[in-house]
């Protein structure tokens, strides 16, 4: 392996992912309650020790905005009014979660993330973005919120704009102007610029201008040993330890394997991650970055997106915008204690406002009304109950739906199907519905052919239904089969395109 083979143009990623990502864990840090410190221990331990493991090509790691309504979670229910208390029980909780996550890739449960009905995955995240906007717009205006639960803290929103600090809101309103103002740009130069820094940066600058001062602005010892907190275990001996646990251990494999298959379609080498590696890699920095006192990090789509829009070539981009977030810190510890927390909540707020879109709503009903339910339930249980109630709770909708469009019992894990050769092509014949719970038996007897180059023809015409995540499922396979200058066709019967729905439209297409 020749170390140095592409070292510029991963350098040059790495360094401007670094820009984007040092206010944006600072904000995932603070938005979960914990100290600023922890955020930035888990971006550095991301990148110095996962890029090392992970089986990812161009994707960063770092702490996320989809775990900030569970690590908060955590640490309100786990330090029953002592916040330091909450942060060590969380840090336990991580551990333990991390060490989950070694057992899922050893498990090789990488690679059946897929498997995840997409439909709950959006909701979750569109929930997720949701509650960040519920408590992110009291912090832009300088409002403390008395409510909890995300529904009574958009109903307090009234309450905030009526005893609003006005010079923190200011601050605040210039900065998500100047957000959402850059977005806007079209010249190719302004794309290269992370908006986060230079947000940082005008905050900054409007803040000191305004002489906001104290609890305003960003809280971090300039002491690092300081930053150092180690977990309590005594947390885990209770449910609520294991359910923070089990429920970071989940969200965060299912964010991780969304989002490096996300960022495999970006590559332009379209390389594939191998995700149980990758998995098992996320658990690792998980125990060691939580060990210490740093959040649980994925590979998060926002810094991955922009490391392949820079130009990263190859997994040392991550590992250079570690060192270069490091490298800040150390040299400018005092300039972080500038940054308005006004800044960072209109940063968030504009993450928030990505997954909690709706576009995401749009989406789900477009794609179909089968698909729509799995989001919708999970959507509206997470929001009024909670997030691992509300993934399940959408898990179960999205399979009664299954069942109510014809797949049965028995073929909920196996589908019945049958592979004959025919010259150079590989017909497998599928004879029961095909669902995302039963979709693996048939996507790896698809692959199984790529390695001895035969095209293959997926006979559909005795499959009553296919759901929308095969679908998605099927469309990479096409694309993947083109790459390799093979060929997967698809025969449909005369019912099928007799339908008049979104799922015929998706399945002509497909085929």
């Amino acid at each position: 392996m020749n170390l140095f083979k592409d070292i510029k143009p991963d350098f040059s990623a790495g360094f401007s992912v670094a820009l984007v990502a040092l206010p944006l864990s600072i904000g995932v840090a603070l938005a979960s309650g914990a100290p600023a410190s922890s955020g930035i221990i888990a971006a550095v331990i991301g990148g110095l020790i996962g890029s090392w493991l992970g089986g990812a090509n161009v994707t960063v790691n770092g702490p996320a905005a989809g775990l900030i309504v569970i690590v908060l979670d955590a640490i309100i229910t786990l330090g029953k009014g002592d916040t330091l208390q909450g942060v060590k029980g969380m840090l336990a909780a991580s551990v333990v979660a991390g060490a989950i996550q070694v057992i899922f890739g050893a498990l090789k449960l990488g690679r059946k993330g897929s498997a995840f009905p997409t439909s709950v995955i959006h909701g979750m995240m569109a929930a997720i973005g949701l509650i960040i906007i519920a408590k992110q717009v009291h912090m832009v205006m300088g409002y403390t919120p008395i409510s909890k639960n995300p529904m009574m803290l958009f109903a307090e929103i009234p309450q905030a704009v009526m005893n609003m600090n006005p010079v923190v809101c200011l601050v605040g309103a210039i900065s998500l102007g100047f957000l959402i103002g850059w977005s806007k740009l079209k010249a190719s130069w302004a794309k290269k610029i992370p908006a986060p820094l230079l947000t940082i940066i005008v905050g900054s600058g409007f803040a000191a201008y305004f002489g906001l001062s104290g609890k305003a602005l960003l809280q971090i010892p300039g002491d690092y040993s300081q930053w150092i907190i180690f977990p309590d275990f005594s947390v885990m001996t209770s449910f609520a330890g294991w359910k923070a646990a089990i429920t970071l251990a989940l969200v965060a494999s299912l964010e991780t394997v969304l989002s490096a298959s996300a960022v495999d379609k970006m590559d332009p080498q379209h390389r594939k991650s191998d995700m149980d590696r990758d998995l098992l890699s996320k658990g690792v920095c998980n125990m060691l970055s939580a060990s210490i006192g740093g959040l649980p990090m994925i590979a998060e789509i926002v810094r991955s997106s922009a490391n392949v829009s820079y130009g990263a070539k190859t997994w040392r981009s991550n590992f250079i915008h570690s060192v270069v977030i490091l490298g800040l810190v150390l040299l400018m510890p005092k300039a972080l204690a500038l940054i308005p927390l006004a800044s960072l909540a209109a940063i968030l707020l504009m993450v928030g406002s990505r997954l909690g879109s709706p576009a995401h709503f749009m989406h789900a009903l477009h794609v179909g009304k089968d698909n729509l339910v799995g989001f919708v339930v999970t959507l509206f249980v997470t929001l009024s109950m909670d997030l691992l109630v509300g993934i399940f709770a959408g898990a179960f909708a999205q399979f009664a739906v299954e069942m109510f469009m014809g797949l049965k019992i028995r073929n909920l894990l196996h589908p019945i199907f049958g592979i004959q050769s025919k010259g150079e092509i590989i017909e497998i014949k599928i004879e029961s519905a095909l669902a995302f719970s039963n979709f693996m038996d048939i996507k790896n007897a698809i692959l199984a052919n790529v390695n001895i180059g035969k095209n293959v023809n997926l006979d559909l015409t005795q499959c009553e239904y296919v759901d929308h995540n095969v679908m998605e499922e099927l469309e990479d396979l096409k694309a993947f089969f083109v790459e390799k200058k093979l060929l997967l066709s698809i025969s449909l019967s005369e019912k099928h395109y007799a339908l008049g729905d979104e799922t015929s439209s998706a399945l002509k297409k497909t085929a």
